[in-house]
């Protein structure tokens, strides 16, 4: 897949990104094995997955499991960080990214077999992650960014637990139920 022209989107590094992950474990994770949608298989780099907005970040993990144990959610930390510099993105948000055969399913099809094909042809393109709308997100309004690399010198960022607001957004906007701990 040859991507060269194809729509790009830059991700400002004074802009904060969020990830929410599991506590006590680095957020810097980068999926290589296929389990992500945009990992880029075969290229000796993964993809670390955030979201424009901690609400997107919680619907990348939580997905469409509307009743949450609360211990689930206490275990998880809210990770924001800044990267400091600027991000080349494919966008496949972009109605020209269609000249290039991708579909609004390359984001929210069942199988990742094309969006794995598109991250490693975005990769070999020179991008350094591609701009997405969050799957679970009935009104896609909420965007994801697979930022590629491996682990290493990354930003530090901020850890915190999952802020009330946070839980009361998911509530109040998805209808996510907490069961709470006996």
């Amino acid at each position: 897949m040859n991507l060269g022209g194809f729509p790009r989107r830059t991700l400002r590094g004074d802009r904060a990104i969020y990830r929410v992950h599991k506590a006590g474990q680095s957020p810097w994770w980068f999926s290589d094995d296929g389990s992500g949608r945009f990992d880029p298989i075969g290229t000796g780099h993964g993809a670390c997955y955030f979201a424009d907005r901690p609400i997107g970040a919680w619907i990348e993990v939580f997905r469409k499991r509307m009743l949450l144990a609360e211990a689930e959610v206490i275990g998880r930390a809210l990770f924001t960080v800044q990267l400091g510099r600027d991000l080349r993105l494919a966008d496949v948000t972009s109605r020209r990214a269609l000249q290039y055969g991708v579909t609004a399913s390359v984001g929210a099809g069942e199988s990742y077999d094309a969006s794995h094909e598109l991250a490693a042809a975005a990769l070999a393109a020179g991008f350094d992650g591609v701009r997405y709308l969050v799957r679970h997100d009935p009104a896609q309004k909420l965007h994801g960014y697979a930022l590629f690399g491996p682990a290493g010198d990354w930003p530090a960022g901020t850890d915190t637990r999952i802020p009330d607001g946070l839980v009361e957004d998911a509530q109040r906007l998805f209808r996510y139920r907490l069961l709470p701990t006996p």
